[in-house]
Protein backbone atom coordinates (compact mmCIF):
# COMPACT_ATOMS: atom_id res chain seq x y z
CA UNK A 1 0.00 0.00 0.00
CA UNK A 2 1.87 3.01 -1.29
CA UNK A 3 2.64 5.28 -4.23
CA UNK A 4 3.72 2.94 -7.03
CA UNK A 5 4.87 3.24 -10.63
CA UNK A 6 2.79 2.03 -13.58
CA UNK A 7 5.18 -0.90 -14.00
CA UNK A 8 4.93 -1.93 -10.35
CA UNK A 9 1.16 -1.65 -10.38
CA UNK A 10 0.82 -3.65 -13.60
CA UNK A 11 3.18 -6.35 -12.31
CA UNK A 12 1.20 -6.80 -9.10
CA UNK A 13 -2.10 -6.97 -11.00
CA UNK A 14 -0.73 -9.59 -13.44
CA UNK A 15 0.34 -11.75 -10.49
CA UNK A 16 -3.17 -11.52 -9.02
CA UNK A 17 -2.19 -9.35 -6.05
CA UNK A 18 -5.09 -6.91 -5.79
CA UNK A 19 -5.47 -4.01 -3.41
CA UNK A 20 -8.81 -2.91 -1.97
CA UNK A 21 -8.23 0.61 -3.29
CA UNK A 22 -6.65 2.08 -6.42
CA UNK A 23 -6.21 5.75 -7.23
CA UNK A 24 -5.01 6.52 -10.74
CA UNK A 25 -4.29 10.15 -11.57
CA UNK A 26 -2.25 12.08 -14.12
CA UNK A 27 -2.18 14.06 -17.33
CA UNK A 28 -1.72 11.14 -19.74
CA UNK A 29 -5.41 10.33 -20.09
CA UNK A 30 -4.79 8.01 -23.04
CA UNK A 31 -2.65 5.73 -20.85
CA UNK A 32 -4.67 6.03 -17.64
CA UNK A 33 -8.16 5.24 -18.90
CA UNK A 34 -7.32 1.98 -20.74
CA UNK A 35 -5.29 0.82 -17.72
CA UNK A 36 -8.21 1.43 -15.35
CA UNK A 37 -10.62 -0.25 -17.77
CA UNK A 38 -8.45 -3.39 -18.02
CA UNK A 39 -8.11 -3.55 -14.24
CA UNK A 40 -11.88 -3.26 -13.83
CA UNK A 41 -12.39 -6.12 -16.30
CA UNK A 42 -9.92 -8.28 -14.37
CA UNK A 43 -11.57 -7.52 -11.04
CA UNK A 44 -15.07 -8.04 -12.37
CA UNK A 45 -15.39 -10.15 -15.55
CA UNK A 46 -18.15 -9.27 -17.99
CA UNK A 47 -20.46 -12.08 -16.84
CA UNK A 48 -20.36 -10.75 -13.25
CA UNK A 49 -20.72 -7.04 -13.96
CA UNK A 50 -24.52 -6.85 -13.86
CA UNK A 51 -24.55 -7.65 -10.13
CA UNK A 52 -21.09 -6.77 -8.88
CA UNK A 53 -19.88 -3.70 -10.80
CA UNK A 54 -21.03 -0.25 -9.69
CA UNK A 55 -19.93 2.83 -11.66
CA UNK A 56 -20.03 6.43 -10.42
CA UNK A 57 -19.23 9.77 -12.03
CA UNK A 58 -17.63 12.24 -9.61
CA UNK A 59 -19.30 15.15 -11.43
CA UNK A 60 -22.74 13.78 -10.48
CA UNK A 61 -21.84 11.88 -7.33
CA UNK A 62 -24.61 10.36 -5.23
CA UNK A 63 -22.48 9.82 -2.16
CA UNK A 64 -25.08 7.74 -0.32
CA UNK A 65 -25.44 5.36 -3.27
CA UNK A 66 -21.64 5.17 -3.46
CA UNK A 67 -21.39 4.19 0.22
CA UNK A 68 -24.13 1.56 -0.19
CA UNK A 69 -22.32 0.06 -3.21
CA UNK A 70 -19.04 -0.16 -1.31
CA UNK A 71 -20.67 -1.94 1.62
CA UNK A 72 -22.88 -4.39 -0.30
CA UNK A 73 -21.86 -8.06 -0.39
CA UNK A 74 -20.88 -9.68 -3.71
CA UNK A 75 -23.35 -11.92 -5.55
CA UNK A 76 -21.87 -15.24 -6.78
CA UNK A 77 -18.42 -13.65 -6.93
CA UNK A 78 -15.32 -13.02 -4.83
CA UNK A 79 -15.71 -9.27 -4.79
CA UNK A 80 -17.69 -6.14 -5.54
CA UNK A 81 -15.96 -3.57 -7.77
CA UNK A 82 -16.82 0.11 -7.43
CA UNK A 83 -15.42 2.69 -9.85
CA UNK A 84 -15.39 6.46 -9.33
CA UNK A 85 -14.37 8.39 -12.43
CA UNK A 86 -13.29 12.01 -12.87
CA UNK A 87 -12.59 12.76 -9.22
CA UNK A 88 -11.25 16.19 -8.32
CA UNK A 89 -11.30 16.89 -4.59
CA UNK A 90 -11.48 20.62 -5.31
CA UNK A 91 -14.81 20.12 -7.09
CA UNK A 92 -16.80 18.04 -4.60
CA UNK A 93 -18.51 19.38 -1.48
CA UNK A 94 -16.94 19.22 1.97
CA UNK A 95 -19.62 16.78 3.13
CA UNK A 96 -18.96 14.48 0.16
CA UNK A 97 -15.22 14.67 0.79
CA UNK A 98 -15.60 13.80 4.46
CA UNK A 99 -17.75 10.75 3.68
CA UNK A 100 -15.44 9.64 0.88
CA UNK A 101 -12.37 9.81 3.12
CA UNK A 102 -14.21 7.89 5.86
CA UNK A 103 -15.33 5.05 3.58
CA UNK A 104 -11.84 4.75 2.04
CA UNK A 105 -10.35 4.22 5.48
CA UNK A 106 -12.68 1.26 6.12
CA UNK A 107 -13.23 -0.67 2.87
CA UNK A 108 -14.75 -4.13 3.35
CA UNK A 109 -12.57 -7.13 2.48
CA UNK A 110 -14.94 -8.09 -0.33
CA UNK A 111 -14.83 -4.71 -2.12
CA UNK A 112 -12.31 -3.06 -4.45
CA UNK A 113 -12.60 0.65 -5.26
CA UNK A 114 -10.99 2.04 -8.43
CA UNK A 115 -10.79 5.84 -8.51
CA UNK A 116 -9.59 7.76 -11.58
CA UNK A 117 -8.59 11.42 -11.63
CA UNK A 118 -7.38 12.02 -15.17
CA UNK A 119 -6.35 15.32 -16.69
CA UNK A 120 -4.85 18.67 -15.84
CA UNK A 121 -7.27 20.17 -13.33
CA UNK A 122 -5.95 18.23 -10.32
CA UNK A 123 -2.57 19.99 -10.61
CA UNK A 124 -1.55 23.40 -9.30
CA UNK A 125 1.64 23.50 -11.40
CA UNK A 126 3.72 21.31 -13.70
CA UNK A 127 4.54 18.72 -11.07
CA UNK A 128 2.38 19.10 -7.96
CA UNK A 129 -1.23 18.27 -7.19
CA UNK A 130 -3.42 20.88 -5.54
CA UNK A 131 -3.41 20.68 -1.76
CA UNK A 132 -6.76 18.86 -1.43
CA UNK A 133 -5.89 16.33 -4.13
CA UNK A 134 -2.44 15.77 -2.65
CA UNK A 135 -3.84 15.08 0.82
CA UNK A 136 -6.41 12.71 -0.66
CA UNK A 137 -3.71 10.85 -2.61
CA UNK A 138 -1.64 10.49 0.56
CA UNK A 139 -4.67 9.07 2.38
CA UNK A 140 -5.32 6.60 -0.45
CA UNK A 141 -1.68 5.50 -0.36
CA UNK A 142 -2.20 4.35 3.24
CA UNK A 143 -5.04 2.04 2.22
CA UNK A 144 -4.18 0.98 -1.33
CA UNK A 145 -2.09 1.75 -4.40
CA UNK A 146 -1.72 5.24 -5.89
CA UNK A 147 -0.26 5.55 -9.35
CA UNK A 148 0.47 8.66 -11.42
CA UNK A 149 0.13 8.52 -15.20
CA UNK A 150 2.46 11.34 -16.15
CA UNK A 151 3.55 11.96 -19.72
CA UNK A 152 6.56 9.81 -20.58
CA UNK A 153 9.77 11.03 -22.15
CA UNK A 154 10.20 11.15 -25.92
CA UNK A 155 12.59 8.18 -25.85
CA UNK A 156 10.13 6.05 -23.84
CA UNK A 157 7.22 6.92 -26.13
CA UNK A 158 9.41 6.19 -29.16
CA UNK A 159 10.10 2.68 -27.84
CA UNK A 160 6.36 2.11 -27.44
CA UNK A 161 5.75 3.42 -30.96
CA UNK A 162 8.31 1.01 -32.44
CA UNK A 163 6.74 -1.95 -30.65
CA UNK A 164 3.21 -1.04 -31.76
CA UNK A 165 4.36 -0.51 -35.33
CA UNK A 166 6.14 -3.89 -35.37
CA UNK A 167 3.02 -5.61 -34.04
CA UNK A 168 1.17 -4.22 -37.05
CA UNK A 169 3.80 -5.66 -39.40
CA UNK A 170 5.38 -2.30 -40.24
CA UNK A 171 8.70 -0.64 -39.37
CA UNK A 172 9.75 2.83 -38.29
CA UNK A 173 13.20 4.21 -37.52
CA UNK A 174 14.11 5.34 -34.00
CA UNK A 175 14.58 8.90 -35.27
CA UNK A 176 11.14 9.01 -36.92
CA UNK A 177 9.52 7.41 -33.86
CA UNK A 178 10.95 10.19 -31.71
CA UNK A 179 9.76 12.76 -34.24
CA UNK A 180 6.21 11.38 -34.03
CA UNK A 181 6.38 11.38 -30.22
CA UNK A 182 7.36 15.06 -30.24
CA UNK A 183 4.65 15.88 -32.78
CA UNK A 184 2.07 14.29 -30.46
CA UNK A 185 3.53 15.94 -27.34
CA UNK A 186 3.97 12.46 -25.83
CA UNK A 187 0.19 12.12 -25.39
CA UNK A 188 -0.65 8.41 -25.56
CA UNK A 189 -4.15 8.91 -26.97
CA UNK A 190 -2.84 11.18 -29.75
CA UNK A 191 0.01 8.77 -30.55
CA UNK A 192 -2.40 5.83 -30.78
CA UNK A 193 -4.72 7.66 -33.18
CA UNK A 194 -1.88 8.67 -35.47
CA UNK A 195 -0.32 5.19 -35.41
CA UNK A 196 -3.59 3.58 -36.46
CA UNK A 197 -3.67 5.89 -39.45
CA UNK A 198 0.01 5.49 -40.32
CA UNK A 199 0.06 1.68 -40.06
CA UNK A 200 -3.02 1.42 -42.24
CA UNK A 201 -1.37 3.66 -44.83
CA UNK A 202 2.01 1.89 -44.69
CA UNK A 203 0.32 -1.53 -45.09
CA UNK A 204 3.31 -3.57 -43.96
CA UNK A 205 6.06 -1.28 -45.24
CA UNK A 206 8.18 1.41 -43.56
CA UNK A 207 6.61 4.50 -41.99
CA UNK A 208 8.74 7.45 -43.07
CA UNK A 209 9.13 11.06 -41.98
CA UNK A 210 7.32 12.06 -45.19
CA UNK A 211 4.36 9.84 -44.24
CA UNK A 212 4.17 11.45 -40.81
CA UNK A 213 4.25 14.99 -42.23
CA UNK A 214 1.64 14.14 -44.85
CA UNK A 215 -0.86 12.25 -42.67
CA UNK A 216 -0.55 13.39 -39.06
CA UNK A 217 -2.49 16.32 -37.71
CA UNK A 218 -0.19 19.26 -37.07
CA UNK A 219 -1.05 20.76 -33.71
CA UNK A 220 -0.14 24.26 -32.72
CA UNK A 221 1.77 22.97 -29.66
CA UNK A 222 4.29 21.29 -31.97
CA UNK A 223 4.65 24.44 -34.12
CA UNK A 224 5.94 26.85 -31.49
CA UNK A 225 9.59 25.84 -31.66
CA UNK A 226 9.71 25.89 -35.45
CA UNK A 227 8.04 29.29 -35.60
CA UNK A 228 10.21 30.81 -32.87
CA UNK A 229 13.36 29.49 -34.52
CA UNK A 230 12.28 30.66 -37.98
CA UNK A 231 11.60 34.17 -36.68
CA UNK A 232 14.98 34.30 -34.92
CA UNK A 233 16.63 33.19 -38.18
CA UNK A 234 14.55 35.56 -40.33
CA UNK A 235 13.01 32.79 -42.43
CA UNK A 236 10.13 34.96 -43.62
CA UNK A 237 8.66 32.52 -46.14
CA UNK A 238 8.28 29.71 -43.60
CA UNK A 239 6.91 32.06 -40.93
CA UNK A 240 4.19 33.69 -43.02
CA UNK A 241 3.16 30.45 -44.72
CA UNK A 242 2.65 28.76 -41.35
CA UNK A 243 0.85 31.75 -39.86
CA UNK A 244 -1.55 31.62 -42.81
CA UNK A 245 -2.12 27.87 -42.26
CA UNK A 246 -2.84 28.44 -38.57
CA UNK A 247 -5.33 31.15 -39.44
CA UNK A 248 -7.12 28.79 -41.83
CA UNK A 249 -7.22 26.26 -38.96
CA UNK A 250 -9.10 28.90 -36.90
CA UNK A 251 -6.41 29.44 -34.26
CA UNK A 252 -6.58 32.73 -32.39
CA UNK A 253 -3.59 35.12 -32.63
CA UNK A 254 -3.22 35.06 -28.84
CA UNK A 255 -2.95 31.24 -28.95
CA UNK A 256 -0.23 31.45 -31.56
CA UNK A 257 1.71 34.07 -29.60
CA UNK A 258 1.44 31.99 -26.43
CA UNK A 259 2.91 28.89 -28.06
CA UNK A 260 5.70 30.89 -29.71
CA UNK A 261 6.44 32.47 -26.34
CA UNK A 262 6.71 29.07 -24.63
CA UNK A 263 9.26 27.88 -27.18
CA UNK A 264 11.10 31.20 -27.10
CA UNK A 265 11.45 30.74 -23.34
CA UNK A 266 12.91 27.27 -23.96
CA UNK A 267 15.45 28.76 -26.36
CA UNK A 268 16.33 31.59 -23.96
CA UNK A 269 16.88 29.20 -21.05
CA UNK A 270 18.95 26.88 -23.22
CA UNK A 271 21.07 29.77 -24.48
CA UNK A 272 21.74 31.04 -20.96
CA UNK A 273 22.62 27.59 -19.64
CA UNK A 274 24.81 26.86 -22.65
CA UNK A 275 26.67 30.14 -22.08
CA UNK A 276 27.14 29.11 -18.44
CA UNK A 277 28.66 25.79 -19.54
CA UNK A 278 25.73 23.63 -18.42
CA UNK A 279 24.26 20.64 -20.25
CA UNK A 280 20.68 20.41 -21.49
CA UNK A 281 19.98 17.82 -18.75
CA UNK A 282 21.13 20.31 -16.10
CA UNK A 283 18.96 22.98 -17.71
CA UNK A 284 15.90 20.72 -17.70
CA UNK A 285 16.46 19.87 -14.05
CA UNK A 286 17.09 23.46 -13.01
CA UNK A 287 13.90 24.72 -14.65
CA UNK A 288 11.78 21.71 -13.55
CA UNK A 289 10.88 20.45 -17.03
CA UNK A 290 8.55 17.42 -17.03
CA UNK A 291 9.81 14.33 -18.89
CA UNK A 292 7.59 14.88 -21.90
CA UNK A 293 9.13 18.35 -22.48
CA UNK A 294 12.80 17.59 -21.89
CA UNK A 295 13.13 17.21 -25.66
CA UNK A 296 12.29 20.93 -25.96
CA UNK A 297 15.43 21.84 -24.02
CA UNK A 298 17.54 19.37 -25.99
CA UNK A 299 16.27 20.76 -29.31
CA UNK A 300 16.85 24.32 -28.12
CA UNK A 301 20.42 23.44 -27.06
CA UNK A 302 21.11 22.01 -30.50
CA UNK A 303 19.86 25.11 -32.31
CA UNK A 304 20.69 28.11 -30.14
CA UNK A 305 24.48 28.20 -30.33
CA UNK A 306 24.57 30.83 -33.07
CA UNK A 307 21.65 32.92 -31.82
CA UNK A 308 22.63 35.96 -29.81
CA UNK A 309 21.05 36.50 -26.40
CA UNK A 310 20.19 40.09 -27.25
CA UNK A 311 18.25 38.96 -30.30
CA UNK A 312 16.23 36.56 -28.17
CA UNK A 313 15.55 39.31 -25.61
CA UNK A 314 14.47 41.73 -28.32
CA UNK A 315 12.05 39.22 -29.80
CA UNK A 316 10.68 38.45 -26.34
CA UNK A 317 10.02 42.15 -25.71
CA UNK A 318 8.28 42.58 -29.08
CA UNK A 319 6.15 39.52 -28.40
CA UNK A 320 5.18 40.80 -24.97
CA UNK A 321 4.18 44.20 -26.39
CA UNK A 322 2.10 42.56 -29.14
CA UNK A 323 0.34 40.28 -26.67
CA UNK A 324 -0.44 43.30 -24.48
CA UNK A 325 -1.96 45.11 -27.48
CA UNK A 326 -4.13 42.16 -28.41
CA UNK A 327 -5.44 41.75 -24.86
CA UNK A 328 -6.08 45.43 -24.11
CA UNK A 329 -7.58 46.66 -27.38
CA UNK A 330 -10.73 45.72 -29.21
CA UNK A 331 -9.70 44.12 -32.52
CA UNK A 332 -11.47 42.07 -35.14
CA UNK A 333 -9.81 38.93 -36.53
CA UNK A 334 -8.18 40.73 -39.45
CA UNK A 335 -6.65 43.42 -37.23
CA UNK A 336 -5.42 40.84 -34.70
CA UNK A 337 -3.67 38.76 -37.35
CA UNK A 338 -2.20 41.91 -38.86
CA UNK A 339 -0.71 42.73 -35.44
CA UNK A 340 0.69 39.20 -35.25
CA UNK A 341 2.27 39.48 -38.70
CA UNK A 342 3.69 42.90 -37.83
CA UNK A 343 5.31 41.38 -34.75
CA UNK A 344 6.87 38.63 -36.86
CA UNK A 345 8.12 41.08 -39.48
CA UNK A 346 9.62 43.45 -36.91
CA UNK A 347 11.26 40.56 -35.00
CA UNK A 348 12.88 39.30 -38.23
CA UNK A 349 14.17 42.74 -39.21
Amino acid sequence: MAFVSQTQCASAIRSGKYERLYLFYGRDVGALEPFAKKLTSRLCPKEEQAMNLHRFDAQELDIEAFVDSVQVLPMFSDRVTVTLEGLNMDKITKAQGDILRKIIADIPDTTVIVITAAGESQYKNRRSLTDKNKRFAELCAKHGSVCEFAFKSVSDIAKTIKKQVEREGCVISQHDAQYLAQLCNCETSHVNKELEKLCSYANGSEITREDIDALCVRRIESDGFGLALAILRSNAQLVFERLYELRVQSYEPTQILAIINMSLSDIYRARLCRTAGKSYAECAKEFNYPKNREFAVRNAFNECANIGIERIRRMSMLLSNTEYRLKTRSMNTDDAFLALEQFAAEAMA
